[in-house]
């Protein structure tokens, strides 16, 4: 008997005991869906962090920031004799000085993104209506760094910054109720502060309001009253603040940069670091530049993810092994019941192999069928449970549900995994009820009744 036939007769045993032959597969079932549910929602977890964090533009961000270097203090005196240090002149970052390091790391670095808020919430006032706004000073590329979209006109330029010009890119939240819904390309504004300060600006573009990355989702304040950002010269509003003695001590302390498509953002990181220390804080060890990549927090993130998705797995994975030994009970009784049959097929010359063959097949496709339904059940799941996540999201958290990528990824690897696995299980019990049934003397097969 060949393995085609082997597997014919199994099938066909299969199904001559339908309800027996699923009771057996039940476990492998259960035990293989739990798998892949586990696998596909770890799996999906990846997935939607990794897809979220690109959509928001964090895989390739690297915040950067001027820390000082605090002592190792015993006692609250020394606390409190200790006199922070002070930045020298040269030790201060200025803009000049990061456009210096942008110049400098060419290769890696495709910006740096600097803000800077001027006064609190303004009106707009115009002939055509009012707007609230936030003036906002920041650097080239701001909108493509908050993923906003243009609808008309330019973004701030490194002219408008090297200048310090008063130009201004507003939202077309701004332009419906300050301008009537009217181009105002190339006009000025006059933006009041509540403080009572003026600023006036020329409109050289117009973005796309995007509640969800302005995080108004759920800001029951009327559109009409909604604050939108007004972007200048992130110069301008340095020099703006500066006049109203709002500069730091420590110059620029804080800013982000863009790495460059293919670069490794934990090693530039570390580049990064290295460079400020010797550039600027050599002479002075009480500050240092500290750099945090999100591209590192994503791999622990994953490293996490990964632990406990292997740790839950094994545990479901238990439930294989009873239902191999439910394989292996029904696989004996199988023997029993078949006593006859092996008998006569080896008083016609059947060897033991064959027969071992035989029972060892059967066992391997109960099991390797168990393991395709389970399959299915587990990846089915896995898009249920997707989908509840998906309303849940939409239901309780707008805001945070609109910014989240969701992504339903069954595990390859998985999958593979529980097939070769469910076999190996129909190989294992299969094993001795296949041999037994292979050693049965063929004078005690017959006279079985």
């Amino acid at each position: 008997m060949n393995f085609t036939e082997s597997v014919r007769l199994a099938f066909g045993n299969l199904k001559s005991n339908r309800l027996r032959s699923f009771l057996t597969m039940l476990g492998i079932i259960i035990g293989i869906s739990a798998v892949i549910t586990i696998t596909t929602i770890g799996n999906s977890l990846q997935k939607t962090i990794a897809a979220t964090m690109r959509d928001l533009g964090g895989t390739n961000l690297i915040s950067a920031s001027v820390n000082c270097i605090y002592p190792d203090f015993e006692t609250d005196a020394e606390w409190q004799a200790w006199d922070p240090p002070e930045m020298t002149e040269d030790e201060k970052l200025t803009y000049e000085r990061l456009e210096q390091f942008q110049e400098d790391f060419s290769d890696t670095v495709d910006g740096v993104i600097l803000t800077q808020d001027i006064g609190s919430v303004g009106t707009c006032v115009t002939d055509d209506g009012e707007a609230k706004v936030r003036i906002t000073g920041a650097t080239p590329g701001i909108l493509d760094y908050m993923k906003l979209q243009m609808v008309c006109g330019r973004d701030i330029s490194e002219e408008d910054n090297r200048q310090m010009k008063a130009t201004a890119v507003v939202s077309d939240l701004f332009v419906k109720y300050a301008c009537d819904g009217k181009n105002p390309i190339g006009k000025q504004i006059a933006i009041q502060s509540e403080e009572g300060a003026v600023q006036k600006f020329y409109v050289v573009g117009v973005y796309h309001y995007d509640p969800v990355r302005m995080g108004t989702v759920q800001d029951n304040t009327p559109e009409r009253d909604l604050p939108t950002q007004v972007m200048v010269p992130y110069t301008y509003a340095a020099s703006v603040n500066e006049a109203q003695q709002q500069e730091s001590s420590m110059g620029i302390e804080y800013f982000q940069i863009i790495a460059k498509e293919g670069a490794d953002p934990t090693q530039l990181a570390d580049d990064i670091s290295a460079y400020f220390a010797e550039k600027y804080y050599a002479a002075n060890n009480n500050f240092e530049m500290y750099c945090y990549d999100m591209a590192s927090e994503l791999g622990t993130i994953d490293q996490v993810l990964n632990i406990l998705t292997i740790a839950i797995s094994i545990i479901a994975a238990i439930s294989l092994i009873v239902g191999g030994v439910g394989v292996m009970n029904i696989m004996l009784v199988s023997v029993v019941e078949r006593t006859r049959e092996i008998g006569i097929r080896k008083a016609m010359g059947a060897k033991n192999k064959s027969i071992q063959r035989q029972f060892l097949t059967e066992a391997v496709v109960i099991c390797l069928m168990g393991g395709v339904i389970g399959i299915a059940i587990g990846v089915i799941n896995g898009f249920v449970l997707a989908k509840v996540a998906a309303i849940v999201l939409e239901q309780y958290q707008q805001e945070m549900g609109a910014m989240i990528t969701l992504s339903v990824s069954p595990s390859f690897m998985a999958i593979v995994i529980s097939v070769v696995f469910s076999m190996l299980i129909g190989m294992i019990f299969g094993s001795y009820p296949a041999k037994r049934a292979a050693q049965m003397s063929p004078i005690d097969a017959l006279r079985y009744e």
